[in-house]
């Protein structure tokens, strides 16, 4: 015999699992990246010559490159810094450190204008 919280729970299991099902179906279409869209090109890393150090509080690069650069952080969870000029034998301070929002740096990379680098 069947009580009336039996049903009850029988009725809400039926719904949560039609939910569930709706919810992953839907989920693909949902993020499905449009097949049209052509990747970005990604800033190629700074050279060697262009040394990073990462704190608690700051990340600073030094240039010590025979020629000046623009650099800007790339943090670990893909956000990426304001570009700096880095002339030759120089340092500054070009982001913020490991506490901050964005956690570690991941790289250094160019904010020069590049060309995109294309397969044969």
């Amino acid at each position: 015999m069947f009580t009336r919280t039996h049903r009850w729970t029988h009725r809400a299991r039926a719904l949560t699992t039609a939910a569930s099902a709706v919810a992953l179906c839907g989920l693909p279409l949902l993020s499905a990246a449009p097949s049209s869209a052509a990747p970005l090109p990604t800033a190629p890393p700074a050279p060697a010559c262009v040394a990073l150090y990462e704190s608690w509080r700051y990340v600073t690069a030094s240039n010590d490159c025979a020629t000046p650069h623009q650099v800007q952080v790339v943090y670990q969870d893909g956000a990426t810094g304001l570009c700096y000029a880095l002339a030759p034998r120089t340092q500054t301070t070009v982001g913020e450190g490991y506490l901050g929002t964005h956690g570690h740096v991941d790289h250094l990379a160019l904010c020069e204008p590049y060309e995109a680098q294309t397969g044969p």
